[in-house]
């Protein structure tokens, strides 16, 4: 009696196991792409310059570039970006972003987060520490 009642109790918690299980691995399913009320294209080149053109572009679902400058978090909106230049010094990330009143500014930004959009072929997701250049479109 008493094995059957554990044989039942696994059985019983396996589909639920198997459900959590996804949500602790920390990956994100390859097919999703964050949706955001404001939709924008970009050009995404990587390190290896590789060519990427996207809509429905995100960074982390926002519509806009967060980063550090001095001890202030700063936020640029998508729609006020021209380009922004990657460059990884000293293991940090830092972003030279054209605005496009043709103004330049500086963030250290978090190399952990992705950006993410969809391509002719499906979908798209990056670490924005393995980019060169992001050029942002409407």
């Amino acid at each position: 009696m008493k094995r059957l009642f554990t044989c039942f109790l696994i059985m019983l918690c396996i589909p639920f196991m198997m459900g959590m299980g996804s949500s602790f691995s920390g990956s994100d399913s390859p097919d999703k792409v964050p949706v955001t009320e404001k939709k924008f294209s970009a050009v995404f080149v990587d390190q290896m310059d590789i060519v990427s053109r996207c809509t429905d572009i995100s960074i982390e679902g926002k519509t806009f570039l967060e980063g550090k400058k001095g001890e202030g978090t700063y936020t640029i909106p998508f729609g006020a970006i021209g380009s922004i230049d990657f460059f990884m010094k000293d293991g940090k990330l830092k972003g030279v972003v054209l605005l496009k009143d043709n103004s330049r500014e500086e963030l250290m930004l978090n190399k952990d987060h992705r950006a993410y959009g969809r391509t002719h072929h499906g979908t798209f997701q990056i670490h924005i520490s393995d980019l060169k250049k992001m050029i942002i479109g409407e």
